[in-house]
């Protein structure tokens, strides 16, 4: 049901197509609730760094603790599955100068990057060779007035093209644009700096898009978008700039980290 549930909402990506490691976007998708073992999570736990375990300790809420653990022992793990010489605990990180994090060593023939995102209930991560790829995933829940929040963070072609609809339309559009836009940000590498209201996502005809302002220079046609549905209430969006036609492959890989 849950692959194909992803079908069903792909948007141009290629999904379960076969490719050879690194000639596409590798996709790790996990469930809380069918990943959620004490085992998985010690196993998780013991690969990550002395750093990434004090701030997993610094959540209040354990879920909030067992949550990070889980998404931080994926990355460890995907990102050895594409590079199979180097262990998952051997990984170590550093965060750009606008927040995003990069792998810091060691140091590999080719580059790799990646795209880590978790949500109440769901842990994602998308390897690859592309720098300008970036993942979101939201969990689909009440935040507030949608169409305030809309007025506040979209774009005003976004915000129009939520005027009209029903509650329940509403609501899931709502968080196709979140995701998307969340993408988007995260594979630009520059958060916050770029305003959620200076590029517009479309999704007429069901065919997703992106458009800009004059305030950014960018080119819509690199931009490949596929939106996705773990859940029944999660929301996942890929957001591909390398330019190539069609986007590059995704392929999903099932959740690494056994969960007897």
């Amino acid at each position: 049901m849950f692959l194909k549930c992803l079908a069903a909402m792909s948007s141009g990506g290629v999904l379960g197509k076969s490719c050879m490691a690194g000639e596409g976007i590798e996709l790790y998708v996990g469930l809380i609730a069918a990943i959620d073992t004490e085992q998985a999570l010690e196993s998780c736990r013991m690969l990550l760094s002395a750093e990434e375990r004090h701030r997993a300790g610094c959540f209040v809420h354990e879920r909030h603790q067992r949550l990070y653990t889980f998404a931080h022992g994926l990355l460890r793990v995907a990102l050895s599955n594409s590079e199979p010489a180097v262990a998952p605990a051997d990984w170590s990180f550093v965060v750009g100068p606008h927040g995003r994090p990069f792998v810091a060593a060691p140091g590999i023939a080719r580059p790799i990057y990646f795209s880590l995102s978790h949500t109440e209930g769901c842990v994602a991560c998308a390897i690859s060779r592309v720098e300008a790829v970036g993942l979101d995933v939201e969990r689909m829940e009440p935040r507030g007035s949608i169409p305030e929040i809309a007025e506040h963070a979209f774009a005003p072609d976004e915000v129009e093209a939520l005027r009209g609809l029903a509650p329940d339309q509403l609501f899931e559009r709502f968080f196709d644009y979140w995701t998307l836009k969340e993408a988007y940000i995260k594979a630009m590498g520059i958060g916050l700096q770029l305003p959620l209201d200076q590029f517009a996502i479309s999704l007429a005809d069901n065919k997703i898009a992106i458009s800009f302002t004059d305030e950014i220079d960018d080119d819509p046609q690199r931009w490949h978008f596929t939106r996705l549905s773990p859940s029944t209430r999660h929301r996942l969006a890929i957001a591909d700039g390398s330019g190539i036609p069609g986007g590059l492959p995704i392929v999903m890989r099932p959740w690494p980290v056994p969960t007897p």
